[in-house]
């Protein structure tokens, strides 16, 4: 035999493969174990899993900011929900106050009227000597004398269904750069002389006497700051004739008379 045979040459092994990555697990004496990972997708499995981190860290940002938005959105609904609420309950307090003022007006017109309506005991006139002429005629010159008026009357509209007549119009203070608001009452008035003998019918109802109200304080109470609107509804009997013109008398709280105006219906509608 040749010595080639009796002894022969280990082989030689090559270096390891730099693309790889030799992992070895050692268990208890003399039993080891090995595998190899690959560079490769050693790397692109640490970038994938940058790139998860990066975009988890991304998405809880969006989440947490949008939660927050949503709670200051949700405070801000709570808070427009409290002020409605408040709201509410004011208005329905006003409301109440005012109910309760039309009811004590309304009684206080009532006791009123029954004062005005309530028949007074007629005394003879007594000769009236010279003076009291002459208060008399000062009385009717002081009548006589143009009423300064500080309102008028705009848009007038009238309309007429069945026994119904309606009647309304804006109310204008005549100097509107004066701030402070003027107030009183005001009477509308129907009437109708086409048979001869004056027919009226008062809005507010009221006694008349010489075509005008016995006490002034019975009309519609008002308060004009720049403009107000008056409505006055009229129910006519079918069997009456109907009214042809209006007279619109105003009082101020003092019961001196701010204005006077005469319009016919027809030219009103």
């Amino acid at each position: 035999m040749s010595s080639d045979q009796i002894n022969p040459k280990p082989e030689k092994k090559g270096a390891p493969d730099s693309s790889f990555f030799t992992v070895m697990i050692s268990k208890g004496l003399g039993k080891v174990r090995s595998f190899n990972i690959s560079s490769r997708l050693l790397i692109w499995s640490s970038v994938i899993f940058a790139l998860y981190l990066i975009i988890s860290v991304v998405v809880m940002n969006l989440y947490v900011d949008e939660l927050k938005a949503k709670n200051v959105q949700m405070d801000l609904l709570q808070q427009l929900q409290d002020q409605i609420e408040d709201t509410k309950s004011a208005l329905f307090r006003a409301k109440q106050r005012l109910r309760f003022l039309e009811d004590y007006i309304c009684k206080s017109q009532g006791n009123q009227r029954k004062e005005a309506e309530a028949p007074q005991p007629e005394v003879p006139d007594p000769v009236p000597s010279i003076p009291v002429a002459r208060e008399k005629t000062q009385k009717k010159s002081e009548k006589e004398k143009p009423i300064e008026s500080v309102l008028n009357i705009e848009k007038l509209t009238t309309s007429q269904a069945g026994e119904r007549l309606s009647v309304k119009f804006r109310l204008v203070k005549v100097k509107p750069d004066i701030k402070e608001e003027v107030s009183g009452y005001i009477f509308i008035i129907a009437s109708n002389n086409k048979s001869g003998t004056l027919q009226s019918w008062p809005h507010p109802k009221a006694a008349l006497k010489d075509d005008a109200p016995v006490n002034y304080k019975q009309g519609q109470v008002f308060k004009v700051r720049n403009y107000r609107i008056i409505r006055g509804n009229f129910f006519i009997d079918s069997k009456t004739e109907r009214p042809s013109f209006l007279r619109i008398l105003a009082y101020d709280t003092s019961g001196k008379l701010i204005l006077k105006k005469e319009l016919a219906i027809e030219k009103a509608q």
